[in-house]
């Protein structure tokens, strides 16, 4: 079903790549409800479509009903786009509708732009495949630092400030985690488990796994976001030592659902305003941490109570985000000059 446009409608056009369903991908369906909620016109905007039928992926139709693709964008000056950092280009293919990037993930910027930086983020290997497959250029080609730009985590609004956008073209524009890990159950027994994500840190959780003895680790794969509420609610620890490219939501569904959180320190991890959880429960990822890495799973596994109450300021903070996200979406649209209900 394609959105149906009134020529004289101004119209957010929030872009995605079509069907995947990522935290990104989330999260934009999520800004176009809550913009309309409030009567502003939006819709979402598929790039990377043609091999799909139906472009919406089933987990986002509680959000949106329609969409556009990008071919059908109206470009003037009464409308605004909002693209994904890790598409950023596509904003020259624009001349007169007004601009801004959403940065939900700095590291899915930088290893798109130039070599270099994707040798940075990605290493060697990755990059050079990266180039040759042309999914990245050579030579970086850097980013519009005079159009909008909107932050999803402290991590990001950092970077944007250390590249040198100026703070009056920078805004927050925050994120939540699906309602459905806020439902409370009262029945849920916690098992000694220990679950991590096998797309992000793997090859250091290996070795954590390797060395461990006695613990039982699951890795959350190919599950619907009902199964992963559901296995997070039973289990007692996650880890997390992969990347954090941005405020990453398994380490916030996690705690919702009553984990207890170990991570690493590299991106969003590092800053308390990201994941706000005591220091002593974050780890650099080297080798000579592991044994000490261990000890901290099997204590919260030993004495889950005691740890669990440690993790109450996180919780509180995404219980709260939900609305902490509503008055963003206001902020926005005040911020790109619309009029709203």
């Amino acid at each position: 079903m394609v959105f149906l446009r009134k020529d004289n409608d101004m119209t957010v056009f929030v872009v995605c790549p079509a069907f995947h369903k990522t935290g990104g991908t989330e999260l934009a369906h999520q800004l176009v409800f809550e913009l309309n909620k409030i009567d502003v016109s939006a819709i979402i905007t598929y790039y990377d479509y043609e091999k799909y039928k139906d472009p919406i992926n089933e987990e986002f139709r509680q959000y949106v009903k329609s969409y556009e693709t990008i071919d059908n964008i109206i470009d003037s000056e009464e409308n605004f786009i909002l693209v994904p950092e890790i598409n950023f280009a596509l904003l020259n293919n624009y001349s007169n509708i007004r601009k801004g990037i959403w940065w939900m993930s700095v590291d899915n910027y930088l290893k798109n732009d130039g070599f270099i930086n994707g040798f940075r983020t990605v290493g060697f290997i990755n990059a050079l495949k990266a180039v040759l497959g042309k999914r990245n250029t050579l030579f970086a080609r850097g980013f519009d630092k005079n159009v909008l730009h909107f932050y999803q985590s402290e991590y990001a609004h950092q970077f944007l400030i250390n590249e040198g956008v100026k703070e009056s073209n920078i805004s927050k524009l925050s994120d939540y985690v699906n309602d459905l890990y806020l439902e409370k159950r009262t029945d849920t027994k916690k098992n000694k488990v220990v679950l991590y994500n096998p797309k992000k840190g793997y090859d250091f959780t290996k070795k954590l796994i390797n060395k461990s003895s006695g613990i039982k680790w699951i890795a959350i794969e190919n599950l619907t976001t009902q199964q992963v509420k559901e296995l997070l609610s039973e289990s007692m620890v996650y880890i997390d030592f992969g990347n954090h490219p941005g405020k990453d939501r398994f380490p916030r569904e996690a705690a919702i659902s009553g984990c207890c959180i170990i991570t690493g320190l590299n991106g969003s991890a590092k800053y308390y305003e990201d994941i706000p959880i005591p220091d002593d429960y974050k780890f650099e990822k080297k080798e000579s941490n592991i044994s000490a890495i261990l000890d901290k799973v099997t204590d919260c596994l030993e004495n889950y109570d005691s740890n669990f109450e440690k993790f109450a300021t996180y919780r509180n903070m995404i219980r709260n985000e939900h609305s902490v996200f509503c008055k963003d979406v206001k902020a926005f649209v005040k911020r790109i000059g619309v009029q709203y209900k």
